[in-house]
């Protein structure tokens, strides 16, 4: 076995585009490369060792071994103190050879919940993409040396090739809304040399595990007290039969042997069900939404000096250590530091879309436990658009970054970010009689072992950047948005946005400047579906349609506008913000916001799914330190659900409540369910009588908050008078954020323990 490490340098000698999974479908060499390397390197025998997919996936979770392409670690695995150890850290322990040529034991962790979340998953796709583009290449020539006529073609085919996992873009349901059949496919055809059309095993389908599953994995039943009282036999608990399935599942049923995907459950969950003819599909809408919602974040000249750290922190994860907790958001403070948490505290996550694309594929299945996901080949698609949208969000704020010198507390004292290094972490030597607990320093050059670049050095922070100079050989394709898109009102002609990906990469700071920011946040808000002048006038639409005499009504503005900017009339964007305890279940589970409108005169009550939460975590039973770590210290998360204004229209139609705030604290319910749907408790009014509590520690914190929207002027002519009759081609700014009101508190929630 070498004991070189595996450098990684990026796909080919030049930058190409990652496609999009059903656009890399078209291209029919590059497809059929795709496929055939794909399946190439799940061959045990696959040389070198650590480009083995098998080999890879093993770096994010189980089997917490040291990666083989960086074999430094080897010598101190081999002492008999970390054989001890081995196992019991997230993931392992290596012996990490800084940048500087020192040598010292520290833990390779998968960064969750952290400001490296979005950092280190790109170099570890970036491997993955150059361990299929290597093997697509001996494909390649190998059909060149037998096929001299094509040879051309297929080494240009192997050229291009980019994230050879390409992504997939959930934030586009197409027009089957539906979880896309490539998925779903046990087979595919691909294009062979002299025009043949073979069928092939689809990479994308599973993943074999063997039979049996490797030692490591083991079954997770979730049992704990509340979801599994004394009463509940055995047969019934929920259980993912990692320890007993031979292959990746998503959405399998509950059982050991060859279980059935349940695909048609993920449709429905993607559409939400459908509540009425022409309704958005809630579930598409959920993820689409909370990916627009970072790009809501106000640009660097709205914000006060020195936010950049802030607002990176709110962006890169769920936990945001920088911002308030819940107990010091019971007495703000003043000062610069209260007045961006105040800015920051509505705002999303990318973490957040994350975590719900994982447990809407899941059910029980791999995807929904860090410790087996990335077996599962949808895991790199899914991070490969996650990275995607870092890359734009970069585009629109390329100076809110960590940084390396932490941030300051409200007390006006330097912090750290830190990651605790878990249970058995040690600040000294390993194996001590005593183990101390101990903490990683998180800064933008903080390694991102175990992956080092074509130097031999670690990745950083720093050098993946969108803007970095270090060579990644990858971009995504420019995005052109047509009038359908920019503005479906009118009376405008041809107007569109375009945004290039291709400019500003692998260039020097300082490249983007005010003006193309904003044009970018415009682009993107509208690329992922907010566009609330659109929005506001369908609602009127409705309105007038159903013969309602009156007009919605919204909370005041207090705020003044910002210099030069107009209000988008008649309209606020309504948000909930969930405070949350991620391992509090010992599993993944959901938080899901649903409403339920009646109308007093006719006694009926419409109503459907809003959005979820997604508390992603490996089970009560990892072996993970850092997990067992936050669950000691119950670590919150914070997440965000928009409320979409269709659905507030749709609900004062059939209520004849015109107040929204009034509709919505009327309308609002929750419930706290399993990823296959096991419902846990609710706050529905239609709950048993006798249906019993659950421990407070269970219970999220539900927040409603509003903002107002302004947005610059751009040129278009129309009444001040009235609401614009066109969609703004500037980026609309959230404003005057108000809290309403905490929903659901304890005595509200009651045990349910059925399934939906």
């Amino acid at each position: 076995m070498t004991t070189e490490p595996y450098l990684i340098k990026g796909a080919g000698t030049n930058v190409q585009p990652r496609l999009e999974i059903h656009d890399l479908m078209k291209e029919n060499k590059q497809f059929s490369l795709f496929v055939q390397a794909w399946t190439k390197i799940r061959d045990k025998g696959y040389e070198p060792a650590a480009a083995q997919y098998g080999v890879q996936a093993g770096i994010h979770g189980m089997p917490y071994e040291p990666w083989l392409g960086d074999p430094s670690g080897d010598e101190v695995q081999k002492s008999k103190e970390l054989q001890e150890f081995k196992g019991m850290l997230c993931t392992f322990s290596v012996l990490m050879i800084d940048n500087d040529g020192s040598q010292q034991p520290q833990d390779t962790v998968i960064m969750l919940v952290t400001i490296l979340f979005p950092t280190w998953h790109r170099p570890s796709l970036m491997l993955l993409e150059q361990s299929i583009g290597e093997a697509a290449r001996k494909i390649a020539e190998e059909i060149a040396k037998d096929h001299p006529s094509e040879s051309e073609a297929w080494l240009e085919a192997a050229d291009k090739l980019r994230f050879p996992i390409s992504y997939w873009d959930w934030t586009d349901p197409r027009e089957t809304r539906r979880f896309p059949q490539i998925f779903r496919e046990k087979n595919v055809k691909i294009h062979m040399p002299g025009e043949k059309i073979e069928d092939h095993s689809n990479p994308l389908y599973t993943y074999n595990l063997g039979s049996p599953p490797p030692s490591f994995f083991e079954d997770r039943p979730v049992a704990n007290p509340i979801i599994t009282p004394g009463e509940t036999p055995r047969d019934q608990w929920p259980t993912a039969y990692f320890g007993s399935w031979t292959q990746t599942y998503r959405w399998p049923s509950n059982d050991p042997v060859n279980p059935t995907e349940k695909l048609e459950t993920l449709d429905f969950l993607l559409n939400g069900g459908k509540l009425y003819p022409g309704a958005p599909a809630t579930g598409w809408h959920d993820l689409q939404s909370k990916v627009a919602s970072l790009f809501l974040y106000p640009p660097k000249n709205e914000m006060p000096e020195g936010s950049e750290v802030y607002a990176w922190d709110r962006f890169s994860n769920t936990r945001a250590m920088s911002q308030p907790t819940r107990d010091q958001w019971e007495n703000p403070g003043s000062g610069k530091y209260w007045e961006i948490a105040k800015i920051l505290n509505p705002l999303g996550s990318i973490e957040s879309p994350h975590n719900l694309l994982h447990l809407l594929i899941g059910g029980l299945g791999h995807m929904m436990d860090n410790d087996y996901a990335s077996f599962d080949p949808i895991f790199f698609l899914h991070h490969c658009n996650v990275d995607r949208i870092l890359a734009l969000w970069e585009t629109a704020y390329p100076d809110y970054y960590m940084g390396n010198s932490g941030f300051i507390d409200m007390n006006g004292k330097q912090k750290p970010f830190l990651q605790r290094d878990g249970k058995w972490g040690w600040s000294n030597k390993p194996g001590s009689d005593n183990p101390v607990e101990s903490a990683v320093d998180l800064k933008g050059d903080t390694p991102l072992t175990p992956f080092r670049k074509g130097d031999g050095k670690y990745w950083t922070s720093d050098d993946t950047r969108w803007r970095s100079k270090v060579p990644k050989n990858y971009t995504y394709k420019d995005i052109h948005l047509d009038q359908e898109v920019v503005d479906p009102l009118g009376p405008r002609s041809g107007v569109s946005l375009r945004l290039s990906l291709a400019e500003g990469h692998e260039q020097s700071e300082g490249l983007y400047n005010e003006d193309q920011c904003r044009r970018n946040r415009a682009c993107l808000q509208k690329l992922f579906g907010f566009n609330p002048v659109p929005a506001r006038q369908k609602a009127y639409q409705m309105l007038s349609s159903r013969n309602v005499p009156e007009k919605l009504t919204y909370p005041r503005t207090v705020a003044e506008l910002a210099p030069q900017c107009e209000a988008i009339h008649d309209y606020r964007h309504y948000v909930v913000r969930i405070v949350l305890d991620p391992h509090a279940l010992g599993t993944s589970y959901l938080v899901n916001i649903n409403f339920g409108a009646l109308n007093v005169q006719t006694g009926e009550t419409i109503g459907g799914y809003i959005g979820s939460a997604a508390a992603l975590v490996r089970s009560k039973d990892t072996k993970c330190g850092a997990c067992q770590g936050r669950t000691e210290d119950e670590t919150k998360s914070v997440y965000h659900v928009t409320i979409p204004h269709e659905i507030i229209a749709h609900a004062a139609c059939h209520s004849g409540e015109m107040n929204t705030l009034d509709l919505l604290l009327k309308s609002l319910s929750a419930e706290i369910t399993l990823p296959d749907g096991f419902k846990v408790a609710s706050t529905s009014a239609n709950n048993a009588t006798n249906a019993g509590s659950i421990p407070k520690k269970l219970i999220p914190v539900i927040t409603l908050f509003s903002a107002a929207l302004q947005a610059l002027p751009d040129g278009t002519e129309y009444d001040h008078n009235e609401p614009q009759d066109h969609a703004p081609l500037t980026p609309c700014d959230a404003y005057d954020w108000q809290k309403h009101t905490v929903l659901f508190p304890h005595q509200e929630w009651t045990a349910v323990q059925a399934y939906s």
